[in-house]
């Protein structure tokens, strides 16, 4: 077997995108929600059904594969040396999501690792397709959770405090899985030499300006909290108003200046998406509310901003209205600009091919942010058909996904290289 020394011919587009149709039509069927999207949340037996077929398709593709401590499943094609060039994106979903985000970005990292390993030639360095696991974060709030597993960031303090709906924690999920939250923290990977991701837009920029590839330059920050109202439950008919602690009239209250107070801020985007009101009968006065809010932006400091301003507002309701209020937060992740020498290489890469492109920046957070803050990391977005995405109306069009495929293929057979 050679050495991968230079990009080689191109891909057969056609059959790389039937054999992108035929993986999404599969994975789209492990889902705990049939007929109505895909939900496929992390340690679930939907995960596990998706993890076994993904283990089929990329020992298929010609590369060894394992589960590694966080859950996400690796396959790796060894090099001369072992340091790593890392590909892929998350296989996990939001409840009743669509069949492409995250996933479609596993299943072309496997067609590129498909494509190195047919063309007979070993790489310098050591090439591994990802498929990370709870980026989402739907099921604990938290998300992003391979990344940070990698990174070291996450202890096993954090397994047990972050619990589902049920009660049930990341630790006891852990163990139910398989895997071992005991040594969640002795798992951080220093050898990765790069990281790159496709996606789905998940916005409806791409397709507007008709473009085939979005090069990503900067992924936002993303600030998230969960907050929770301490009122109290009372007749709602026998309790004058004055008298009342209402904890959804508090919250209504903060949560109505949130958006407003986004839209003040170009570029920047905010949304209260969980709602729960307790105890959520007719005529009684609710007594516990909590919310979510997320805030997004390119700039840091106006998320700071935004989310001061909402910690302002919390703390005078609390004052006038007499009630307790605790903000825990969720998620903090900096806006993280992608690596400039990868982004050229895919911008040359879409001009050799004649493909269309554009430069713009992510709305959405992804495992890339979390590489980025550590060694050089780029993606690739495609359109996504009316900017649908988290939802099951969510769709993306294979022979998009085939061109990134090759673009991303290029970049990478070039990164492999002792070049």
């Amino acid at each position: 077997m050679k050495i991968l020394d230079e990009v080689h011919d191109s891909m057969d587009l056609q059959a790389t995108a039937a054999r992108i149709r035929q993986a999404l039509d599969t994975l789209r069927n492990f889902t705990a929600t049939p007929g109505k999207g895909v939900t496929r949340l992390p340690y679930t037996t939907e995960a596990k059904q998706a993890c076994s077929f993904l283990r089929e398709i990329i020992e298929d593709a010609g590369l060894q594969v394992r589960l590694d401590n966080s859950g996400a499943l690796i396959g790796r094609l060894e090099g001369v040396v072992s340091e790593t060039v890392m590909i892929g994106s998350h296989f996990d979903s939001v409840k009743n999501g669509g069949a492409f985000d995250g996933i479609a970005g596993v299943v072309c990292a496997i067609e590129v690792a498909r494509a190195l390993a047919e063309d007979k030639v070993q790489p310098y360095y050591s090439l591994e397709v990802i498929a990370t696991n709870d980026e989402e974060g739907a099921r604990f709030h938290a998300g992003l959770f391979t990344g940070k597993v990698m990174a070291g960031q996450i202890s096993v303090a954090d397994l047990q405090a972050h619990t589902d709906e049920n009660g049930i924690s990341i630790y006891q999920a852990m163990e139910a899985f398989g895997l071992h939250p005991d040594e969640i923290q002795n798992h951080v990977r220093n050898d990765i030499k790069a990281f790159m991701e496709i996606h789905i837009e998940q916005g409806p920029v791409l397709e507007a300006e008709e473009k085939q590839i979005g090069i990503v330059d900067v992924i936002v920050g993303i600030k998230r909290a969960l907050i929770t109202v301490h009122g109290r439950a009372d007749h709602s008919g026998t309790m004058p108003m004055h008298m009342r602690k209402d904890a959804l009239e508090l919250a209504t209250k903060a949560i109505s200046k949130i958006s407003d107070r986004a839209r003040n801020y170009p570029g920047s985007v905010a949304t209260v998406g969980f709602l729960q009101v307790e105890p959520n009968v007719m005529n009684i006065i609710p007594q516990k509310v909590s919310f979510t809010v997320d805030i997004r932006g390119t700039d840091e400091e106006v998320i700071k901003e935004q989310y001061a301003a909402l910690e302002t507002d919390l703390q005078h309701l609390s004052d006038t209205m007499d009630m307790k209020v605790n903000a825990e937060d969720l998620l903090w992740e900096k806006p993280v600009a992608m690596d400039e020498y990868l982004r050229n290489s895919i911008e040359l890469a879409c001009d050799n091919h004649g493909f269309t492109y554009m430069h713009l920046p992510s709305g959405a957070g992804h495992d890339a942010q979390i590489f980025a803050e550590r060694f050089p990391t780029a993606m690739i977005f495609v359109p996504s058909e009316n900017g649908r995405s988290h939802c099951p109306e969510e769709y993306s069009n294979v022979e998009d996904l085939a061109a990134a495929t090759q673009v991303m293929y290029d970049v990478v057979a070039q990164a492999l290289s002792n070049k």
